[in-house]
Formats: structure tokens, C-alpha cells, sequence
């Protein structure tokens, strides 16, 4: 018997980062927390090559349509690395076992070519990664330890399929073997990456080097970092300074704590006053330079209540003076429950009410309007960074 269901010709590319339809990351949501066994979690994979099916394949016993013609369905060999064997794995597999997680990047930096043609970030000693591996870092898995009457639950990362960091050794071109082209149809069946790249690697299990052919659009670039800069974060950490950073044109002041590479990936962290909390960002070509070292204020005001009975006033006056300029403003308040949270505001203005005066605007760390009396605010900093600033 045939489904009822409309059949609808797939869309899976090479490239493509994609799982079986039991995994629970989808293409909206991988934030997802990974519970029961992790073992039984299935890897992410690439799609390296995509056979269209020419005809109409059923089950035997129940007459259900396994496969369409027309390349309705296909078959993908697809790929990913195994920590436990510490080979790269591969299988066939239908599109209809499939869902893509991230569509391939058409705008693969591995791939950009120069004038002459030529492959310009491929060269011998470049380091790759599966394009998998920043996914796979990212997934976490929970467990619940009992302590008495109480569960405490506990949250680690899940490694299992994180693919190692490898060098460029070679290339070579993807010769096929069989044809790309139905010879009855005229239609391309068969896709594959055009080049393969000879990689390099410290494989555990052997404590030698290993070294595979991989397809280049299975690969992402992990990109040089800059020395120069590195040393300058640090000289920044030693002498505890703040710097003014800007990621992607937003700025920030950042007090830096440390310089962390993981999977090839470097990256600063440190405590960010806008969003008042532990952030960290890729040391990368998105990462302003220079960076410059900074006061993270201009102008700091506490304990209005016990040092001037018209702290109201002044703090109006403070406010004022940052709408003009656009200046964050960074406060510790203490709300009608007594809770005490700092808070950097943007997009502010001062209003009078009959219930009183009012600081009202965007709070950074709940992303959203609110509204803070004047009373309440302990203390008020005018941040050395406008809001806007790009």
C-alpha cells in the first residue's frame, strides 16, 4: 500500500547538516537539554553525496513505498566522527529517515577562490574540522543524583561526536566512478563535492597520525588566530583593565578574565557591563580592532539617600545629561521585595508621576521596557559607551 501523503521532491543538498528524525535537535532549536541514556543519541552528520531514486521500490511483506522515482526520495551517504572508534563513520541513508539541522553554507570561506580560480584558504598546514564540531560542542546532557530527600541535577557536555582538529596535507579531485546522469531521463542523479581534502590528524586510540580523504564540503575552516592580539587581550588581563570592545559593530566594556580556545576556536571571556554578566566572544575578524583600553565610567553616583538629601535631583540631572549623549546607564536597584539586581539601561527617559520619578527605558538584562523609581536606585553609573553605537 502507498501513503496517503502528498510526495514532495526533497531538498537535501551536499553539505547539509542533517540527523535521523529521532534526534532531538531540529533546525530551530538545538538549545536542547539531552537527558536518559546519551549514549542513544545518534550524531549529527554531512551529507557528502545524494543519489536521486529512479523508480518505485516497495516492502515486501506490507506493500508500504519505500522509495519514489522522479527523486522524490534519495539516498545520502553521509558522514561523522566516532570518539569511540576514533574513525570518521559513513552510511546511506533516505531522505525520508533525514531532517536538516543547519543548511549547508553557501558561503563557505574553505571554498572562496581568488582571481586566478584557485582555492585561497587551501593550504598545506590549514586546520579543518567537520562542520559538525561546533554543534557537537555545544550539546549538553543532564543526570539527577539523589541526597537524601533531594534531587540535585547536573549538567556536562556531550563529546561523543565531536570531530578533531585536522591539518591540510593534499588535495585530490573526486573522480567518479559512476555516472551523475540518468541515462533514460537525462536528469543528474548523483551529486558530490567536486574536491577532496587529504587531512592530517593525531589519532588517541593508535597514538600515531592518521590521515583521510574527506569532501571539501564537509569541512569548515578554523581560522588563524592573531598573536598580536591574543597578546594584547592578555597584557589587558595581567594589569586588570577594562577594554571597549565592539563584536559585530555593537560595543561594549568588558573587564576581561581569561583567553579560552576550544576545538581550534579562541575565545575571550569576561564580565560584560552591559548585559551585567560572564560573556565571551569569538577572538575573531568580527572582534573589533584595536582594542582600546578604557574607564568603564564617566560618572558614578551612590548612596544618594545618605550623602545629599536632594539625591533626587542629581540623579535627574545625571539622566538628563546621558539622554542627550546616549550613554548606557548602569544601576543597582532594589525593588519593592527588597531584591537587588544591576542593570544596564539604554533607550531611556525621565518621567514625573503623581506616584513619583521614574527612570524609565530598555533593561539589558531582561530585554525588555521597565520602569525604575528613583528612590530605589542605589547607586547609578554612566557608562564610557553609547547605546546605538555601531
Amino acid at each position: 500500500m502507498e501513503t496517503s501523503s502528498t510526495p514532495v521532491t526533497h531538498s537535501f543538498k551536499i553539505g547539509d547538516i542533517v540527523a535521523l528524525t529521532s534526534h532531538p535537535f531540529t533546525a530551530l532549536s538545538q538549545d536542547v537539554l539531552i537527558g536518559g541514556d546519551p549514549l542513544l543519541i545518534s550524531p549529527l552528520m554531512v551529507i557528502v553525496e545524494i543519489i536521486g531514486d529512479s523508480q518505485n521500490l516497495y516492502d515486501e511483506n506490507t506493500g508500504l513505498l519505500l522509495q519514489e522515482k522522479s527523486h522524490k526520495t534519495a539516498q545520502c551517504k553521509c558522514i561523522w566522527y566516532s570518539s569511540k572508534s576514533f574513525q570518521f563513520e559513513e552510511a546511506w541513508l533516505s531522505t525520508k529517515l533525514l531532517k536538516r539541522i543547519k543548511e549547508k553554507n553557501s558561503n563557505s570561506v574553505l571554498k572562496e577562490k581568488d582571481n586566478s580560480d584557485n582555492y585561497q584558504n587551501i593550504q598545506i598546514g590549514t586546520k579543518v574540522t567537520l562542520s559538525t564540531a561546533e554543534m557537537e560542542l555545544k550539546k549538553l546532557k543532564s543526570s539527577y543524583k539523589s541526597e537524601g530527600e533531594n534531587e540535585r541535577m547536573s549538567i556536562n557536555p556531550l563529546l561523543s561526536f565531536v570531530s578533531p582538529i585536522m591539518q591540510i596535507i593534499g588535495t585530490a579531485k573526486n573522480d567518479l566512478k559512476e555516472p551523475s546522469y540518468d541515462t533514460k531521463t537525462g536528469k543528474k542523479k548523483r551529486e558530490v563535492s567536486d574536491l577532496l581534502i587529504k587531512c592530517k590528524w593525531f589519532n588517541p586510540s593508535s597514538e600515531k597520525m592518521s590521515e583521510k580523504l574527506l569532501p571539501i564540503d564537509a569541512l569548515t575552516l578554523i581560522p588563524d588566530v592573531d598573536e598580536e592580539k591574543l597578546n594584547e587581550i592578555q597584557a589587558f588581563i595581567k594589569n586588570k583593565k577594562h577594554i571597549l570592545i565592539a563584536y559585530k559593530g555593537v560595543q561594549t566594556i568588558l573587564q576581561p578574565e581569561r583567553i579560552i580556545c576550544v576545538h581550534g576556536f579562541y575565545r575571550l571571556s569576561g564580565y560584560d557591563y552591559i548585559k551585567n554578566t560572564l560573556n565571551t566572544f569569538p577572538i575573531n575578524k568580527n572582534l573589533s580592532l584595536p582594542i582600546e583600553g578604557c574607564q568603564p565610567y564617566s560618572i558614578k553616583h551612590s548612596n544618594f539617600k545618605e550623602e545629599n538629601t536632594d539625591y533626587v535631583t542629581q540623579l535627574e540631572e545625571v539622566i538628563i545629561n546621558a539622554i542627550q549623549n546616549k550613554n548606557y546607564l548602569r544601576i543597582k536597584y532594589c525593588d519593592r521585595h527588597g531584591n537587588v539586581t544591576t542593570r544596564s539601561v539604554s533607550n531611556f527617559k525621565h518621567s514625573r508621576t503623581e506616584n513619583g520619578n521614574y527612570l524609565e527605558g530598555m533593561c539589558m538584562l531582561r530585554k525588555a521596557e521597565r520602569q525604575f523609581h528613583l528612590d530605589r536606585i542605589q547607586f547609578l553609573e554612566v557608562l564610557n559607551v553609547k547605546f546605538g553605537t555601531k
